[in-house]
């Protein structure tokens, strides 16, 4: 479960993009859990048709994941399958950093693949065919020429994984005997073999293989979509924006579930990968200089690192280095001499991965770093220079102090530092414990 101010800023972005009544059953399934429809109805008090059309609009925009389950009989009765919706809490999240993956892809693959990836972030999810719609709305006539231009762009952010197919819409699934209660991940007593929930099984099942999620459009597919988009197209317009109360386009994206065709959004965690590559090398950068940046960002890219929470240390040989850096403005002149002081620089490891010379490093540390620059300049901003040096203080030795020992550490008098520190604490900056002598 995520903190409290974690689910109101959810809620909050829900509000502000959906309006109050998507936010209500959006808010109901992230402090309550994965529900079924009766459920919600029952919490919530909205009527069934309300609720359906707001859970349309969360699935629509990648925020809600629907599976099935079945619901015990009676004796001699059959069972029957009953739809629960769970809140995709870090999906929610996402539409905060929106325009920094249109910044990604424009500088990567430039303003055509902008303009493609900007229609998925508007609509959530939609067809080929109701992307070449929207990205040709205001032109009088559509050539040839000109969609096989869509296309192309369009297969070179698949191609890249800035775009995948959508999951599957609802996936059954068949309760396990050692599931308990709808819980995270436990431990089994009796076995060390590890027990997922109910809702990590429906995101694994829902999920498609690679093959799938990332296999491109070819011209006869493009035709086959371009036909199937056209005759659910008649009565709206992809193009225009959505408003908060209007689910019509939605409710046309849910025919097409039904109908089988192929639903494209953005790959939110590729996008996580390159923020997090690109804060890592930023902070090297400032500290090392270029050239140590340009040694990390080969690293990165040549480890082939495909999860942005994954906390293992990223390897790469030292081949690969040597490769991506020669491929970097300016990388041809760095000898191997002078990689392997910057690799010493930045606490890299040697490791036995790979043939020959192979090195790790632990990026986690430098999010770390980040997050912490990024706290302190705001507790800068808000609080001013004094609560700045007791809170960078207690940030870099990680354990409590007393505040007689605050004061005198960070040069502030007594009465001022309790001040504060009452402030830091009652805003959920510090944490306070209270010492018997």
């Amino acid at each position: 479960m995520a903190a409290q101010c974690g689910l109101k800023l959810a809620v909050s972005l829900i509000t502000a993009h959906f309006g109050d009544l998507v936010a209500k059953v959006c808010s109901c399934l992230l402090h309550r859990g994965t529900l079924s429809l009766q459920e919600i109805i029952r919490f919530t008090e909205l009527s069934s048709s309300q609720i359906k059309n707001c859970l349309l609009v969360l699935v629509q925009h990648n925020c809600v994941q629907a599976f099935s389950t079945p619901r015990p009989a009676g004796p001699g009765g059959v069972a029957k399958a009953v739809t629960q919706y769970m809140a995709l809490f870090d999906n929610i999240l996402h539409r905060m950093r929106f325009a920094k993956f249109l910044a990604v892809v424009r500088d990567d693959l430039g303003p055509q693949c902008e303009i493609l990836l900007a229609g998925l972030l508007q609509n959530g999810r939609l067809t080929f065919g109701q992307l070449v719609e929207r990205a040709t709305s205001s032109k009088p006539e559509v050539s040839a020429s000109m969609r096989e231009g869509l296309r192309a762009n369009f297969n070179r952010l698949v191609s890249a994984r800035y775009v995948e197919r959508c999951p599957r819409p609802e996936p059954f699934i068949e309760p396990s005997p050692q599931e308990e209660t709808r819980s995270t991940r436990r431990r089994s007593a009796k076995t060390s073999e590890e027990i997922l929930s109910i809702e990590q099984r429906a995101m694994v099942a829902a999920a498609l293989s690679d093959a799938e999620r990332f296999s491109e459009i070819t011209d006869t597919a493009t035709e086959t979509i371009e036909v199937k988009a056209t005759d659910h197209s008649s009565d709206v317009s992809v193009g225009d924006k959505r408003k908060y109360g209007a689910l019509e386009m939605d409710q046309e994206v849910q025919a097409a579930i039904t109908q089988n065709e192929v639903l494209w959004q953005a790959n939110f965690e590729k996008f996580l990968l390159c923020l997090k590559k690109k804060a890592c090398v930023a902070h090297v950068r400032s500290r090392f200089g270029l050239d140590a940046g340009a040694v990390l960002e080969a690293m990165i890219e040549s480890s082939g690192q495909q999860k942005a929470k994954d906390e293992t240390p990223v390897r790469a040989t030292m081949d690969s280095i040597l490769e991506g850096v020669r491929a970097k403005p300016g990388g041809i002149s760095m000898t191997l001499e002078h990689i392997r002081v910057i690799l010493d620089q930045l606490h890299c490891q040697s490791c036995n991965w790979g043939a020959g010379a192979s090195y790790s490093i632990d990026l986690k540390s430098i999010i770390d770093t980040c997050q912490n620059d990024e706290v302190e300049a705001l507790v800068l901003t808000r609080f001013g220079k004094e609560a700045y040096r007791i809170f960078r203080l207690l940030i870099k030795n990680g354990h409590p102090f007393e505040t007689d020992r605050i004061a005198d550490i960070a040069f502030v008098e007594k009465k001022d530092a309790q001040g504060i520190l009452y402030k830091l604490w009652k805003d959920e900056y510090l944490d306070m414990e209270l010492s018997r002598k």
